[in-house]
Formats: C-alpha cells, sequence, structure tokens
C-alpha cells in the first residue's frame, strides 16, 4: 500500500528528522500536480520535536494561559554552562563548552528514557553525582524563572492530552522512524488513548537488489561512487539517486572535492558549485565560513597586543572596507611583519603614526585600514558596563560597522546565505536577555562565538537529483538506486559512547543510546535494513585498507552478494593530474644552461654564491637570479639566523672594547662582566626585530647572550696572544670576472704579523672537510684567505653553541690552539703546503664563479638527501621526476 493510500485530512505524517518530511511533501505536492488538482489541502507532515512545539504553541495561544517560556536548545546550552561554571567544580574544568553539551545531552537521554533525576542509579558514581547536582540546579532554575526545557515540554503535552486539555489528530502516520524514545512512546500512548490512530508506515516490498563491493581505501572508495552517480546521472537525469555516507561531516570537504572533480566539465579541472548536479546535506559550522571567521576576528580585537595571525587575516582579508582598493599594499605589509619574525604585535605601535619601524607603520603603509581601526578602537567596548545581549548585539554591530564588515565588493549568493544566518543567530542571541541577563564584553562575545561555532549551516542550492547524505537521514528515503559506502568492520557498527554523566549500569539496563556495542549492534541493523529497502538497487561498499591497515566487510553486510568493480557501469575518468600529464609533449628538452650575468647585472650574495653554486647549480640561480627566497616562518622567539646576528653584534662591540689578548687577560672579572652586559644590551637594541618582543623577553635573551660571550672568552683567554685589528669588514672581490662584496667576520694579529681570519657559527657539528672538495660545503673561508693569501696563515670557526663552544680550523704552522690543526695533519686537504692549498681554493673558486657567471644551472645536487632535505625548490627543479 502506498503511503499516500493512508492519508485522510485528520491525518498527521510524524517523521524523525525535517529532511525526510520535507521530501514527502514534495512528492505528496507533485501527486496532486499529476492528479490534475490546482489546488489541494496542504499535507501535515512535520518532524516530531516540532509537532510537539507546535502542539504546545497552539495550547497557549488557544487558552491564553500564562505558561513558562520555552528554552531554544541555544538557551539551555548556555543556562547549563552557567550553572556548572558557578559550582564546585567549574573552575577545574578546562572544556567547559563541552561538559555543558554533555550534561545537557545526559539530561535530554534521561528525560526521554523517563528517568527522575532522583533515582539512586544516578549515585553510583563521582561523575553521575556532580551532574546530579547540576541537574537539580537546573531545575530550580527553571522553575524559578519560569522556563520550560525541550524535553520536559513534552511530557507536559501528554498530561494535557490524557485530561482532555489538547485534542490530538484523529490520525498519527509515523514514517521512518528507526526507533522511538520512552517519552515520546508515552506520548503517542497518550494520543491513541484518547481516541487517535496510530499508523506505523512500512513501504511495500518490491523486488530489490543489494550487492557488496571492496575498494582499495576510502579515497577510491569516493571517486568510484561519484563516477557511478554520474553514470546514473547521465543515463537518466530524472533519476534520484543516493550517496550515503556514515561520517559525512568529518568527509564533507573531501567528498565535494572528489565529486567536483569527477562531475567537471570538460577542459575544466573542477566543477564551480553552482553547477552541481548534487546536494550534500552536511553543513559546516557558522564560524568556519571565511566572512564570519573575519567578523569573529573584528570582534576579538580589543587587546594591547595582537598574534600575527589576526593582523595578517585582517590586511588579506576581502571581507572590511577597501579590501579592493588597498590589496597590493596591504599584502606586502603582511609580507614584511612575516619577515621580521612580528608573532605578536603592540597596537599601539601598530597604530602609531610616527612609528620607529617601517614594518610597524601601518598608517603609512595601509592608511585605509588604520583608519578603520581608529573608528573601532573609539567605540571603548571595554569601557562599558555590564548589558544585556540585545544591547551587546547592536554594540556588535557597531564595531563591525566600523570596519564597514561585510567589505566594499558584492557577496555571492553563498556568501549572502551565511551573512544572512548569521543576522538571524544575532538576532536568537538578543532573545537570550531573561535567561542571561545583564553580562559583560567578554561573556558576551564567548557566548556569542559558541553559539557561532555550534551553528551548523549549509547554503541552499537548487534541487539536485543526486543527494548526499548521511545514515540517519537517508534512512526510509526513496531513491531510484542508492550507493552506502564506509561499511568495514571497524566503522559499522560504531564502538559506544556512552554518556558518562550516566552510569553505564544505567545505560546499559535501559537500552539507552550509544551505551553498549549489543545496543549499537541492534540500533545499526535496523538502519542498515531500511536503507535496503530504500531503492531496487542498493550498493554498500567499504575500504580494504585504511593506511596500512587491512579492513573488512562490516558483519552486517557479510551476507550480501559481492560484486568486482568490472561489474559496474562507471564514467569514464581522469584525475586532474592524469589529465595534466596526458596533455604533455613526449618531446624530452633538457635546458641547464641560464643565460650568462651580463656586465652590470647585480648579483646580491657575497659568499653565498659560492656555497649555493657548490650545493646545486639551479638553487644558486633560482635563488640568486630568479629571488625564489623562501619566507622563514614566524616563531614565538627570535629565529635562529637572528640569534646568530645577535652574537655577531655583541662579539662585535666586546671586542671593540678589549682590542687585544692582553687587555681581556689582564680585565678583571667584575669589569669584564660589565662590558659583556653593556654588548649584550646594545646587541638587542640594534636589532630591530627585539623591538616586537615584551621587555621579559629581551632580558631573557640578554641573559642567554651574556653566558655565551663570557664562556666563549674563557676559550679566547686559553690562546696566544693576539690583536683584533678588523671586525665586519667589507671587501670587494672579483672572481672570473664577478664582482662580489665580502663581510668578514674578524681577523686577528698575532704576535709575528701574520693573520688568522675567524668566522662566528652558532650552529653546532662544524668540521674542517668542509672547506675541501672542488665543491666545498663552507666556501666562506677559504674565499676570505684567497683574498689575502700572503698575509693568512690560517682560518677558523668560532663555535658559540652552549652545547658545542670552541675553534675548529686549519692553519700553516701548529698555533697551539685547541682544535685548530696544522694543514699537513688534515686528512681532507689537497696540499699540507699552505701556499699550495691556497692556491687550490682560488682555482676551485674561480671554477664555481666561472659557472655561475656562464649561467650553469643544473639540477645536480652535492648531496642527492641532505642537500634536498631542506630545500623548498622542488616543485621549480622538478627533482622527484628526474629521479623517476
Amino acid at each position: 500500500m502506498d503511503l499516500f493510500d493512508y492519508l485522510t485530512p485528520d491525518t498527521i505524517v510524524l517523521t524523525p528528522n525535517r529532511r525526510l518530511a520535507a521530501t514527502f511533501l514534495k512528492l505528496h505536492q507533485q501527486q496532486q500536480v499529476n492528479l490534475g488538482k490546482t489546488s489541494w489541502a496542504t499535507l501535515g507532515i512535520l518532524p516530531l520535536p516540532s509537532w510537539v512545539q507546535r502542539l504546545w504553541q497552539d495550547y497557549i495561544d488557544a487558552t491564553l494561559e500564562d505558561a513558562p517560556a520555552l528554552l531554544t536548545p541555544n538557551q539551555e546550552q548556555i543556562i547549563w554552562e552557567d550553572i556548572i561554571s558557578q559550582s564546585e567544580q567549574g573552575g577545574q574544568l578546562l572544556q567547559l563548552s563541552s561538559t555543558a553539551e554533555l550534561a545537557k545531552s545526559a539530561w535530554g537521554t534521561l528525560k526521554q528514557w523517563r528517568i527522575e533525576m532522583s533515582d539512586p542509579g544516578l549515585m553510583t558514581t563521582e561523575d553521575s553525582r556532580y551532574f546530579q547536582t547540576w541537574a537539580h540546579a537546573f531545575q530550580e532554575k527553571c522553575e524559578q524563572q519560569r522556563w520550560l526545557d525541550t524535553n520536559s515540554v513534552t511530557q507536559i503535552i501528554a498530561e494535557k492530552i490524557r485530561v482532555g486539555a489538547i485534542a490530538p489528530p484523529a490520525h498519527l502516520l509515523l514514517l521512518g522512524f528507526t526507533e522511538i524514545s520512552p517519552l515520546s512512546t508515552d506520548l503517542l500512548t497518550a494520543c491513541e488513548a484518547t481516541g487517535s490512530k496510530i499508523t506505523h508506515y512500512v513501504p511495500a516490498e518490491i523486488h530489490r537488489v543489494a550487492q557488496r563491493l571492496g575498494l582499495k581505501d576510502e579515497e577510491t572508495e569516493i571517486r568510484t561512487m561519484a563516477r557511478w552517480a554520474k553514470a546514473h546521472w547521465e543515463k537518466n537525469p530524472s533519476q534520484r539517486i543516493g550517496c550515503i555516507f556514515p561520517r559525512l561531516e568529518d568527509l564533507r570537504d573531501k567528498v565535494i572535492q572528489l565529486f567536483s572533480e569527477v562531475f567537471a566539465e570538460a577542459g575544466t579541472y573542477c566543477l564551480n558549485y553552482t553547477r552541481y548536479p548534487f546536494n550534500i546535506s552536511a553543513g559546516k559550522n557558522l564560524s568556519a565560513y571565511p566572512v564570519i571567521h573575519t567578523a569573529l576576528r573584528i570582534l576579538n580585537l580589543r587587546k594591547e597586543n595582537i598574534p600575527l595571525p589576526v593582523i595578517k587575516h585582517l590586511l588579506l582579508t576581502p571581507f572590511i572596507g577597501a579590501a579592493e582598493t588597498e590589496r597590493l599594499p596591504r599584502a606586502k605589509f603582511a609580507l614584511e611583519l612575516t619577515r621580521a619574525n612580528a608573532s605578536v604585535i603592540s597596537l599601539s605601535q601598530l597604530l602609531n603614526p610616527s612609528g620607529q619601524h617601517r614594518y610597524l607603520n601601518l598608517p603609512q603603509h595601509c592608511p585605509a585600514l588604520a583608519a578603520l581601526w581608529d573608528d573601532f578602537r573609539a567605540l571603548n567596548i571595554d569601557k562599558k558596563p555590564a548589558l544585556l545581549p540585545s544591547v551587546w548585539v547592536a554594540i556588535f554591530m557597531r564595531e563591525l560597522t566600523a570596519f564597514n564588515w561585510p567589505g566594499e565588493r558584492s557577496l555571492n549568493s553563498h556568501e549572502y546565505q551565511v551573512v544572512d544566518s548569521w543576522l538571524k543567530l544575532l538576532k536568537e542571541f538578543s532573545a537570550f536577555d531573561h535567561s542571561l541577563g545583564k553580562i559583560n564584553s567578554q561573556q558576551a562575545l564567548r557566548y556569542l562565538t559558541y553559539l557561532t561555532t555550534k551553528k551548523i549551516f549549509q547554503p541552499e542550492s537548487p534541487a539536485a537529483p543526486i543527494q548526499i547524505l548521511g545514515m540517519l537521514e537517508a534512512a526510509e528515503l526513496p531513491f531510484d538506486c542508492i550507493w552506502v559506502m564506509g561499511l568495514d568492520d571497524t566503522a559499522w557498527p560504531p564502538a559506544p559512547k556512552p554518556n558518562p554523566f550516566i552510569p553505564q549500569r544505567l545505560q546499559k539496563l535501559k537500552q539507552m543510546p550509544h551505551a553498549t556495542a549489543e545496543r549499537e549492534l541492534l540500533y545499526c541493523q535496523q538502519l542498515t535494513a531500511q536503507l535496503q529497502r530504500g531503492a531496487p538497487s542498493v550498493i554498500f561498499s567499504y575500504a580494504q585498507l585504511n593506511e596500512e591497515t587491512e579492513l573488512r566487510p562490516s558483519p552486517l553486510i557479510a551476507d550480501v552478494p559481492e560484486i568486482n568493480l568490472a561489474s559496474l557501469t562507471l564514467t569514464e575518468f581522469e584525475t586532474p593530474a592524469q589529465r595534466i600529464y596526458a596533455t604533455k609533449d613526449n618531446e624530452l628538452v633538457t635546458d641547464e644552461i641560464a643565460p650568462r650575468v651580463e656586465s652590470g647585472e647585480t648579483i646580491r650574495g657575497g659568499a653565498n654564491i659560492f656555497k649555493l653554486q657548490a650545493q646545486c647549480p639551479f638553487k644558486a640561480f633560482a635563488e640568486l637570479r630568479l629571488h625564489a627566497k623562501q619566507i622563514d616562518p614566524v616563531t614565538p622567539g627570535l629565529r635562529h639566523t637572528e640569534r646568530g646576528t645577535l652574537t655577531h653584534k655583541a662579539m662585535e662591540i666586546v671586542w671593540n672594547e678589549l682590542v687585544d689578548s692582553n687587555t681581556l687577560q689582564a680585565t678583571d672579572t667584575k669589569a669584564l662582566q660589565n662590558i659583556i652586559k653593556n654588548a649584550a644590551a646594545a646587541a638587542i637594541t640594534h636589532l630591530n626585530a627585539s623591538a616586537l618582543f615584551p621587555v621579559r623577553y629581551r632580558a631573557l635573551e640578554s641573559l642567554r647572550l651574556q653566558k655565551i660571550v663570557s664562556a666563549w672568552l674563557t676559550h679566547e683567554k686559553q690562546r696566544p696572544p693576539f690583536k683584533v685589528i678588523a671586525q665586519e669588514l667589507v671587501t670587494n672581490a672579483n672572481f672570473s670576472n664577478l664582482p662580489i662584496v665580502l663581510r668578514i667576520d674578524r681577523i686577528d694579529e698575532l704576535a709575528d704579523g701574520s693573520r688568522l681570519i675567524i668566522d662566528y657559527k652558532t650552529g653546532k657539528s662544524l668540521q674542517e672537510k668542509k672547506w675541501f672538495s672542488e665543491r666545498p660545503d663552507e666556501p666562506q673561508l677559504p674565499l676570505y684567505c684567497a683574498i689575502d693569501p700572503d698575509k693568512t696563515i690560517g682560518i677558523l670557526f668560532a663555535q658559540l653553541n652552549a652545547a658545542e663552544m670552541g675553534f675548529v680550523g686549519i692553519s700553516a704552522l701548529d698555533l697551539k690552539i685547541k682544535n685548530v690543526k696544522p694543514l699537513e695533519k688534515s686528512k681532507d686537504a689537497a696540499s699540507s703546503d699552505w701556499v699550495t692549498q691556497i692556491q687550490a681554493w682560488q682555482t676551485t673558486l674561480t671554477q664555481l664563479a666561472d659557472n655561475f657567471s656562464q649561467g650553469d644551472a643544473r639540477v645536480d645536487p652535492k648531496y642527492l638527501v641532505e642537500t634536498c632535505k631542506n630545500c623548498h625548490l622542488h616543485s621549480l627543479c622538478r627533482i622527484h621526476e628526474v629521479l623517476v
């Protein structure tokens, strides 16, 4: 018997969810049109909770009774959160909102399963006793304020029906229910006792074919499902096709991506959302949409110190004023802030038009944004007293208006719907006046943010033949064909998830939802049976692998006949990568020669030219001539390179004061420590980036620097006499007609007039072998040595690292310095003769410079693993394709 044959003018059809109600309402309307009718009575079909609320509202309207106010689910949540926060346990909770959600869920489950809050079974665990205390407080507050929660109203309606105060409909038709709670059963029993006819609709048996399919992994499942759906849609666009997922909310973005790739039109790689022939039921929380994310970021701009991600978001978002007209300056300013490693920025510094640092001067770089920010700050929200939520809503809108949110460009359809949903949420929050009372700005913003993150929104789209649904939504929906995926033995049935605030023994005794594995098995059996009768053709699929774990089909589909992929009709499909590869030209051209370095061309890099050319010629070409440099990520403190700069500067200041080893030896400990302390302070002041960090952090960095410098000078005292004759010396050189500018950290003069070149290093594991070979890893010191070969008798790394400190070097003679070897003892040197070694370095460096000047840009890493490991140019040099 068809569903519509059960309908009478007095029939109310009840469903477990809105989607099922909406679907059958449309089917009923289409049936009336097919019968040639031009008008008909609207079918009374709605979800069971909505029907209960309608009964309550009709009763209030008819009797004009001064009834309690019916709370919304969001209002209930915030009341629970308020009660728990004020309880003895509230201060110990790390996740207050999550705890309140669990408590609210426990309350609803106990109400639905008709368990009184005074039940002794709730006293058996510590968590349930805490919950019982909160539940009593919730009851008392609702009684005092005359509030009614959504679960309690069902019980009241049932009582009103029993005493004749509410007349139930003549006929109730239940459609699509997998289970009905005891409380709802009690309501239906009351209706039946007072004359209602209750009908549980079961679809008529027809010939149905169910098949089982195993596929490689989850992505293959989704893509194959999309190809199957497209093939059915192309064959008959009017078919109703169901694509069903157990975890749709987790897979939403991946599903949309893969389906849009499969359904992409010829010549494109992804389908525009306006042309989807499919609808996906799973939405995202409202705060995940960019336009609302921007709104929340704006409302949280009340602190003096702003994290860089927040500032960069405002610089790059299109949803504030002048975002289009000031787009490029804002992008450049965001890049400057990133380069400056400004992890947290003082708002006073940022908006100061006379700021000392160019990367902190927003009015200079982005005057329109600075003006908007000034308008926002002028509202002085934090100085407002405690106010009602409705007043805060008006204030929040003024704050958003100050930034001209949602921007100057026109919103697309989806963005418009998202903003409209946000405005409705603000209206709902305004109705919290009677439940929250007066609250401060931080509380108001916290509650609003919570509501936004919990509000699930899916933009409306035109009706589509392919429906992508979750398991519960799809039950009893009529389709022409169905594919249900994800039914492996680890996921279906899912593991039980009992509520921690209800003792497990009580949950098991009352067979509450998600309480036990047996309960989940029974429920999933019923749901699987519903899905199996949802269409004439049903496919159940499962993944055979989850990473490296082998999976088997769920025992709930073990009896379903298995098929192979070849038996399915699938549309042809190539992944975007395959399609791009298929268009390749088979001619292989290897171009490893870049244009020569022309006379007058400026190449910045100094000694780094030689280092990069030795590492990989292409890396040198890309970074130094194409400027394909990676931007260092922002770190919570100074970057490693910035700490190295501090160390260099501190050592420079110290030796400007001491000059030679005799002064170092003669300076007493206290005086030396003062010199070190002043040098550390001056070095930090010299580093622009340090101004971005708090005073306490700079003080700690100064102490760290003092310890390193002090420990290093202890090493210096152990050396034979010397004099520091140059620091940070800038000099010009020319190799193979390649002019370069070099900066030498330090040159020491020994007692005999000979010189040592010293390079400060703050890293670990320094070795002299890195100066040798035709492609030296560290050519800097050999380069400096080759510039002044007559007087230079040694090159040294000065390793200033807390874990490893000391000299590493080689020299023409034995200098009596620990870890500085005479050349003749080096296993890696080209010659034991110092002059011959310098000549070998000159030859090597000249060859590297010549290769660079001639345009040698081969993809030729010196060490295939180590050189490429930390390189950011893989997508440009395509080294992995070369390896294949």
